[in-house]
This record gives structure tokens, sequence and C-alpha cells, in this order.
């Protein structure tokens, strides 16, 4: 099952990678939540872009350079990478606003989030089953369950919160996949 899953994940990488390139500022690109770094090979030499993965453990399945955290301060600089990445990975979090506010501290120019967002009780229930059995499989077990998916309001008023503004929103995948599941990107800049 785990070579499957391997494959789906790679897959699916090409996919947000192709959906976030176009948004992508500046040259250092961070992949905060980067699971198996798939998504940071994907990038990989795009116009010059030099990536770095991170995560709360040592889950890199791809040749990038990696570091694992502790999930509270990211061992970064204030300011050190124009662009920082958060894909499917703030609904894996307790309480998202520390890992938000630590993407916030380390990125110069923009944030791509992506979250899997629910608008009904329904979608909410698809969410949790499946988020929960496919991850379930990854990291040998130790990928945190879903804590906190939102209703695309949720994820709006956390980021303006923040002073962020919001370029533009685009709900991603093919119609099929969002029967169940339903990844919505934000492209975000610091409120002028």
């Amino acid at each position: 099952m785990a070579w499957l899953l391997d494959r789906f994940l790679r897959r699916y990488a090409q996919g947000q990678a192709t959906a976030v390139a176009p948004f992508i500022r500046g040259r250092r690109l961070l992949d905060l939540g980067a699971g198996e770094a798939f998504v940071a090979a994907a990038l990989r030499g795009r116009d010059n872009i030099t990536v770095c993965s991170v995560d709360i453990g040592l889950f890199r399945k791809a040749k990038v350079p990696y570091v694992a955290y502790d999930g509270l301060r990211l061992p970064f600089r204030d300011a050190t990478f124009d662009t920082t990445l958060v894909l499917l990975t703030l609904h894996h979090c307790a309480a998202p606003e520390p890992a938000l506010d630590e993407a916030l501290r380390v990125t110069r120019q923009r944030l791509i989030v992506m979250e899997s967002v629910y608008r009904t009780r329904v979608e909410h229930f698809w969410l949790n089953l499946l988020d929960h059995r496919l991850n379930r499989y990854r990291h040998g077990g130790r990928m945190t369950a879903a804590l906190a998916f939102g209703r695309p309001e949720h994820w709006e008023a956390l980021f303006a919160a923040r002073g962020l503004a919001t370029v533009e929103t685009r709900w991603l995948g093919p119609w099929w996949e969002r029967i169940v599941h339903h990844p919505l990107l934000y492209i975000l800049e610091r409120a002028r």
C-alpha cells in the first residue's frame, strides 16, 4: 500500500507544483509542512528557484534540502525566504495560528497556502474520513491526524487577522476530486 500511496503523492505533488509555480515570487522558497518533499522536488530547477523543505519530522523521500524542526519555531532568520508554501499543512496543526505566524516571520514577500476546506457537514464528514484513512499510511503511521479543518471563511478570517491581503483564490484539482475533497489555494501578501 505504501508504494501506491507514494506514487499517488508524487503525481499529486506535480499538480500542486504546477498550480503554485506562477505565483512564486523571488528565488528563495520555503516548503513548510513538506512531508515527503515531493512538491519541492517538482519545483527544483524552475526559474532558478532554491527550495528548502521543513517539517516536524524527517519524512523526506525526495533529494532536496530538508530540515526537521520542533513545530514551534522555524530555524531560520526573519525574512529568509521570498515565498513560503504551506500546502495542506495547517489542518494538521492543533493550533494553526502559531504555524502561520512562523511562516510569516520567515517570509519576505508572499505566502501561498492550500487548505482542504468544507462548506457543509457532509463535506466535513468526507474530509475527516478520507484524510484520516489516507494519511495513516504516511510516515510509518506518524502523520498527525487532521485537527483543524475549516470553512473558507475561517481561513480568510485567520489571514485577515494577520494583515494579509488575498491576491487570488483558486479551487484546485479535477472535478472528480472535488466531489469529496476541496483544495482551495490562497495567494497572500502583507497588506500595504
